[in-house]
């Protein structure tokens, strides 16, 4: 049997350049989006096991696999659920940690949830996902994927970010408690970067922080 983790990581490749090549009608891409959110997802996913007691086996596998759908019908955590239980039978995984990968998978799609994802494993990976799109690193991946697909502006980029709506949102959805504690801290650096974004972009950093330079009327190149 082929080692687990090497074919779930190479199948979550394969389906994130599928998907771009798809987005770009067959054309060449520099930044693949879907690649960097998926492996931000193990990441995040590996550490809140760590954290909670959640099955870290079950926890990866579903990170790896969450998105192996995505695109390619109208529930891909549905699809993906079916996807990821013919991928790890080719596997070395344990067939009984199956099921709970592919409920996990299932569970994962949205934003917001009005009752909770359970069980503790389908909880960190909602919880994962949620946190990538969340914070500093989420600015990084949501302006390099709207550049590379032609966005040539700095204020369309600014202009570009979720609401900040959508991002308080997202962290009350958030399960656990060391997800909770790190969206919050995300949400805040993602406004931060958002406030002060604007406001170099329209030189009010210049009005505002002026009274508190020592000699303003001297500072000439």
């Amino acid at each position: 049997m082929e080692d687990w983790r090497e074919v779930v990581r190479e199948a979550a490749y394969a389906a994130s350049v599928a998907g771009m090549h798809a987005r770009r009608d067959g054309g060449t891409f520099h930044y693949n989006y879907r690649w960097e959110h998926v492996q931000a997802v193990v990441r995040l996913a590996i550490r809140l096991a760590a954290l909670t007691g959640a099955d870290p086996e079950v926890v990866e596998a579903a990170a790896w696999l969450h998105d192996v759908a995505k695109g390619q019908g109208a529930d891909h955590g549905r699809e993906g659920a079916q996807a990821a239980r013919r991928i790890l039978a080719e596997t070395g995984f344990p067939p009984h940690k199956a099921p709970a990968v592919a409920h996990a998978i299932a569970q994962h799609v949205g934003l917001w949830r009005k009752v909770p994802v359970e069980p503790l494993e389908a909880a960190v990976l909602w919880d994962a996902d949620k946190l990538s799109k969340l914070g500093a690193t989420a600015v990084l991946h949501f302006t390099a994927n709207q550049a590379d697909e032609g966005q040539g502006s700095t204020k369309a980029l600014i202009e570009a970010l979720p609401g900040d709506e959508w991002q308080s949102r997202t962290v009350e959805s958030l399960h656990t408690a060391p997800a909770r504690a790190a969206g919050e801290v995300r949400l805040a650096a993602y406004r931060a970067f958002c406030r002060r974004a604007t406001r170099e972009y329209d030189g009010d950093d210049l009005v505002h922080n002026s009274t508190q330079h020592p000699n303003p009327g001297m500072s000439r190149a």
